[in-house]
């Protein structure tokens, strides 16, 4: 028996298509509803994927037609994957992976890994039937991941800091500062946080141990002041508070004082913790989305077993990766994010990327 895939936005839209090309004898196999992967500039689109076959007009045929009806009426009435609960989803991929042993392999190192949909959906989206799953995972994965080289290499004037308390932003700007004054460029702090205690006697201590200047600003007088003063630099940092979603006055003032900043040449930096819930960061980035954030640093590397619930977040937000850290030694524990990092912290994806680059190094 020959069989037919045909791909539509719709199910009743790729049945109607296959009747078009082979005629009013199909009947439905397998049907497979995905969304297209979407980006900056492009939305997700919904399709359905259906295999069918040919069969004669017999009396036989008519008994496999009753059935058939009745197998696509239960197709037509199955909801796209997106909008169904966590078990109705597992259910779903079991049913789908059942007769691919290759996907269901690498459906599983997904799930071992945190990694959710959008992205997993784009992640398994026509795999193949044989292979190496963590091989085909690892290139797909390098493909559809965001990483801000261009950030890496051309940065803005003033970087600024955004991220909750306790996500290691400040720690995580001395690092950058410090990387990108050995780069060359002439780097500079301004702090906005007066609010937490000893704030700005930490980034003090950072600015003293690595000859970087240090500004406090506390005021809209003081920014401006700031600003004007490292206005020969070719990058000054930002340093803000963190931020609470019931704080309104907080979010209110450190609105008011980065409007004060040329935006034109700023760039917004998220800090996001390897170690925090993909459902915990989106709550997080509810407070500082308003901000268009351009890139995120993934921190705390040192404290999790794999990054996907990050990589996840990154895809779903469309916001690409800058850097990683791993610890808090200053300016140390710190790496431009790049491929080969990603798969050094994902479980099972078969490429001991640590050992490798230690064998480099040598």
């Amino acid at each position: 028996m020959e069989y037919y895939t045909v791909t539509a936005e719709s199910y009743d839209a790729a049945v109607k298509k296959a009747q078009e090309l082979y005629g009013n004898g199909i009947r439905i196999h397998s049907r497979r509803d995905y969304t297209t992967h979407g980006g900056l500039f492009t939305r997700r689109l919904p399709r359905c994927e259906i295999v069918c076959y040919l069969v004669k007009n017999t009396k036989e045929s008519s008994k496999a037609k009753e059935s058939d009806i009745s197998e696509f009426e239960k197709e037509a009435r199955t909801p796209d994957p997106d909008s169904l609960t966590r078990s109705e989803r597992l259910d779903t991929e079991i049913y789908r992976t059942k007769d691919n042993p290759v996907l269901e392999k690498a459906s599983a190192l997904l799930d071992d890994n945190h990694i959710t949909d959008p992205l997993k959906s784009r992640l398994i989206e026509d795999f193949p039937e044989s292979g190496d799953s963590p091989m085909i995972l690892s290139e797909r994965l390098l493909k559809t991941i965001g990483i801000d080289y261009q950030r890496q290499l051309h940065p803005k004037h003033f970087i600024v800091f955004i991220g909750p308390t306790g996500s290691g932003k400040t720690t995580t700007l001395a690092k950058v500062a410090y990387l990108f004054r050995e780069s060359g460029k002439s780097v500079a702090i301004i702090t906005l946080d007066s609010y937490r205690m000893g704030a700005f006697e930490q980034v003090s201590a950072f600015g003293s141990a690595l000859s970087i200047p240090v500004a406090l600003a506390g005021a809209e007088d003081e920014l401006l002041a700031a600003a004007e003063r490292f206005a020969s630099f070719d990058m000054v940092f930002v340093d803000t508070m963190g931020l609470s979603p019931k704080d309104k006055e907080l979010n209110l003032r450190l609105k008011g004082l980065l409007s004060l900043l040329d935006i034109s040449r700023s760039d917004y930096i998220l800090t996001v913790p390897a170690s925090m819930k993909e459902e915990d960061i989106m709550e997080q980035y509810s407070s500082y989305s308003e901000y268009s954030p351009s890139s995120l640093v993934v921190t705390k590397l040192d404290e999790t077993e794999t990054i996907g619930n990050v990589l996840s977040f990154s895809y779903k937000v469309s916001v690409p990766i800058l850097f990683f850290t791993n610890g808090q030694k200053v300016p140390d524990d710190i790496e431009k994010a790049s491929g080969s990092v990603v798969l050094e912290h994902m479980k099972g994806f078969g490429l001991d990327m640590k050992r490798f680059r230690a064998q480099v190094s040598l």
